[in-house]
């Protein structure tokens, strides 16, 4: 289950919730990745909400609806509108976005780090068998 507060002994687990500044440019500023990591280059599809992703949106309670994450990182919304029909895809998605297991990573602005935890309440809400009452 998704806790932005886990923390395991085999090796250190860092929050992320927010920063106060940009996020850090991989490509600008090659610190941000340890030594061996490479990470991709966003496509062109990368920095456009996919079709898919816009009828995820919509089908989301308005209230819930995570509009900086989809303006400032189309590339997560995009990934986690594929998988938010698999329960157990959607949790491990979410784990990877809010908990920084390699190190070393700034966190999502203020905004998008509470959206993303409005979208794990919503994620679990519907996990949440009702009594009917």
């Amino acid at each position: 289950m998704f806790s932005p507060f886990r923390f395991s002994k085999t090796h250190q687990v860092t929050t992320l919730t927010s920063v106060d500044s940009a996020p850090a440019d991989p490509v600008a500023d090659p610190s941000v990745l340890g030594a061996g990591q490479r990470r991709t280059m966003p496509s062109a599809s990368d920095r456009v909400l996919s079709v898919h992703a816009r009828q995820w949106l919509r089908r989301l309670p308005a209230r819930e609806r995570p509009l900086a994450l989809c303006s400032m990182y189309s590339r997560v919304a995009n990934r986690l509108a594929a998988v938010w029909e698999d329960p157990e895809q959607t949790e491990s998605v979410l784990d990877e976005l809010m908990i920084d297991y390699r190190g070393g990573r700034l966190g999502f602005p203020r905004m998008v780090a509470l959206e993303l935890m409005r979208l794990h309440r919503l994620h679990e809400k519907r996990l949440t068998p009702s009594d009917g009452v």
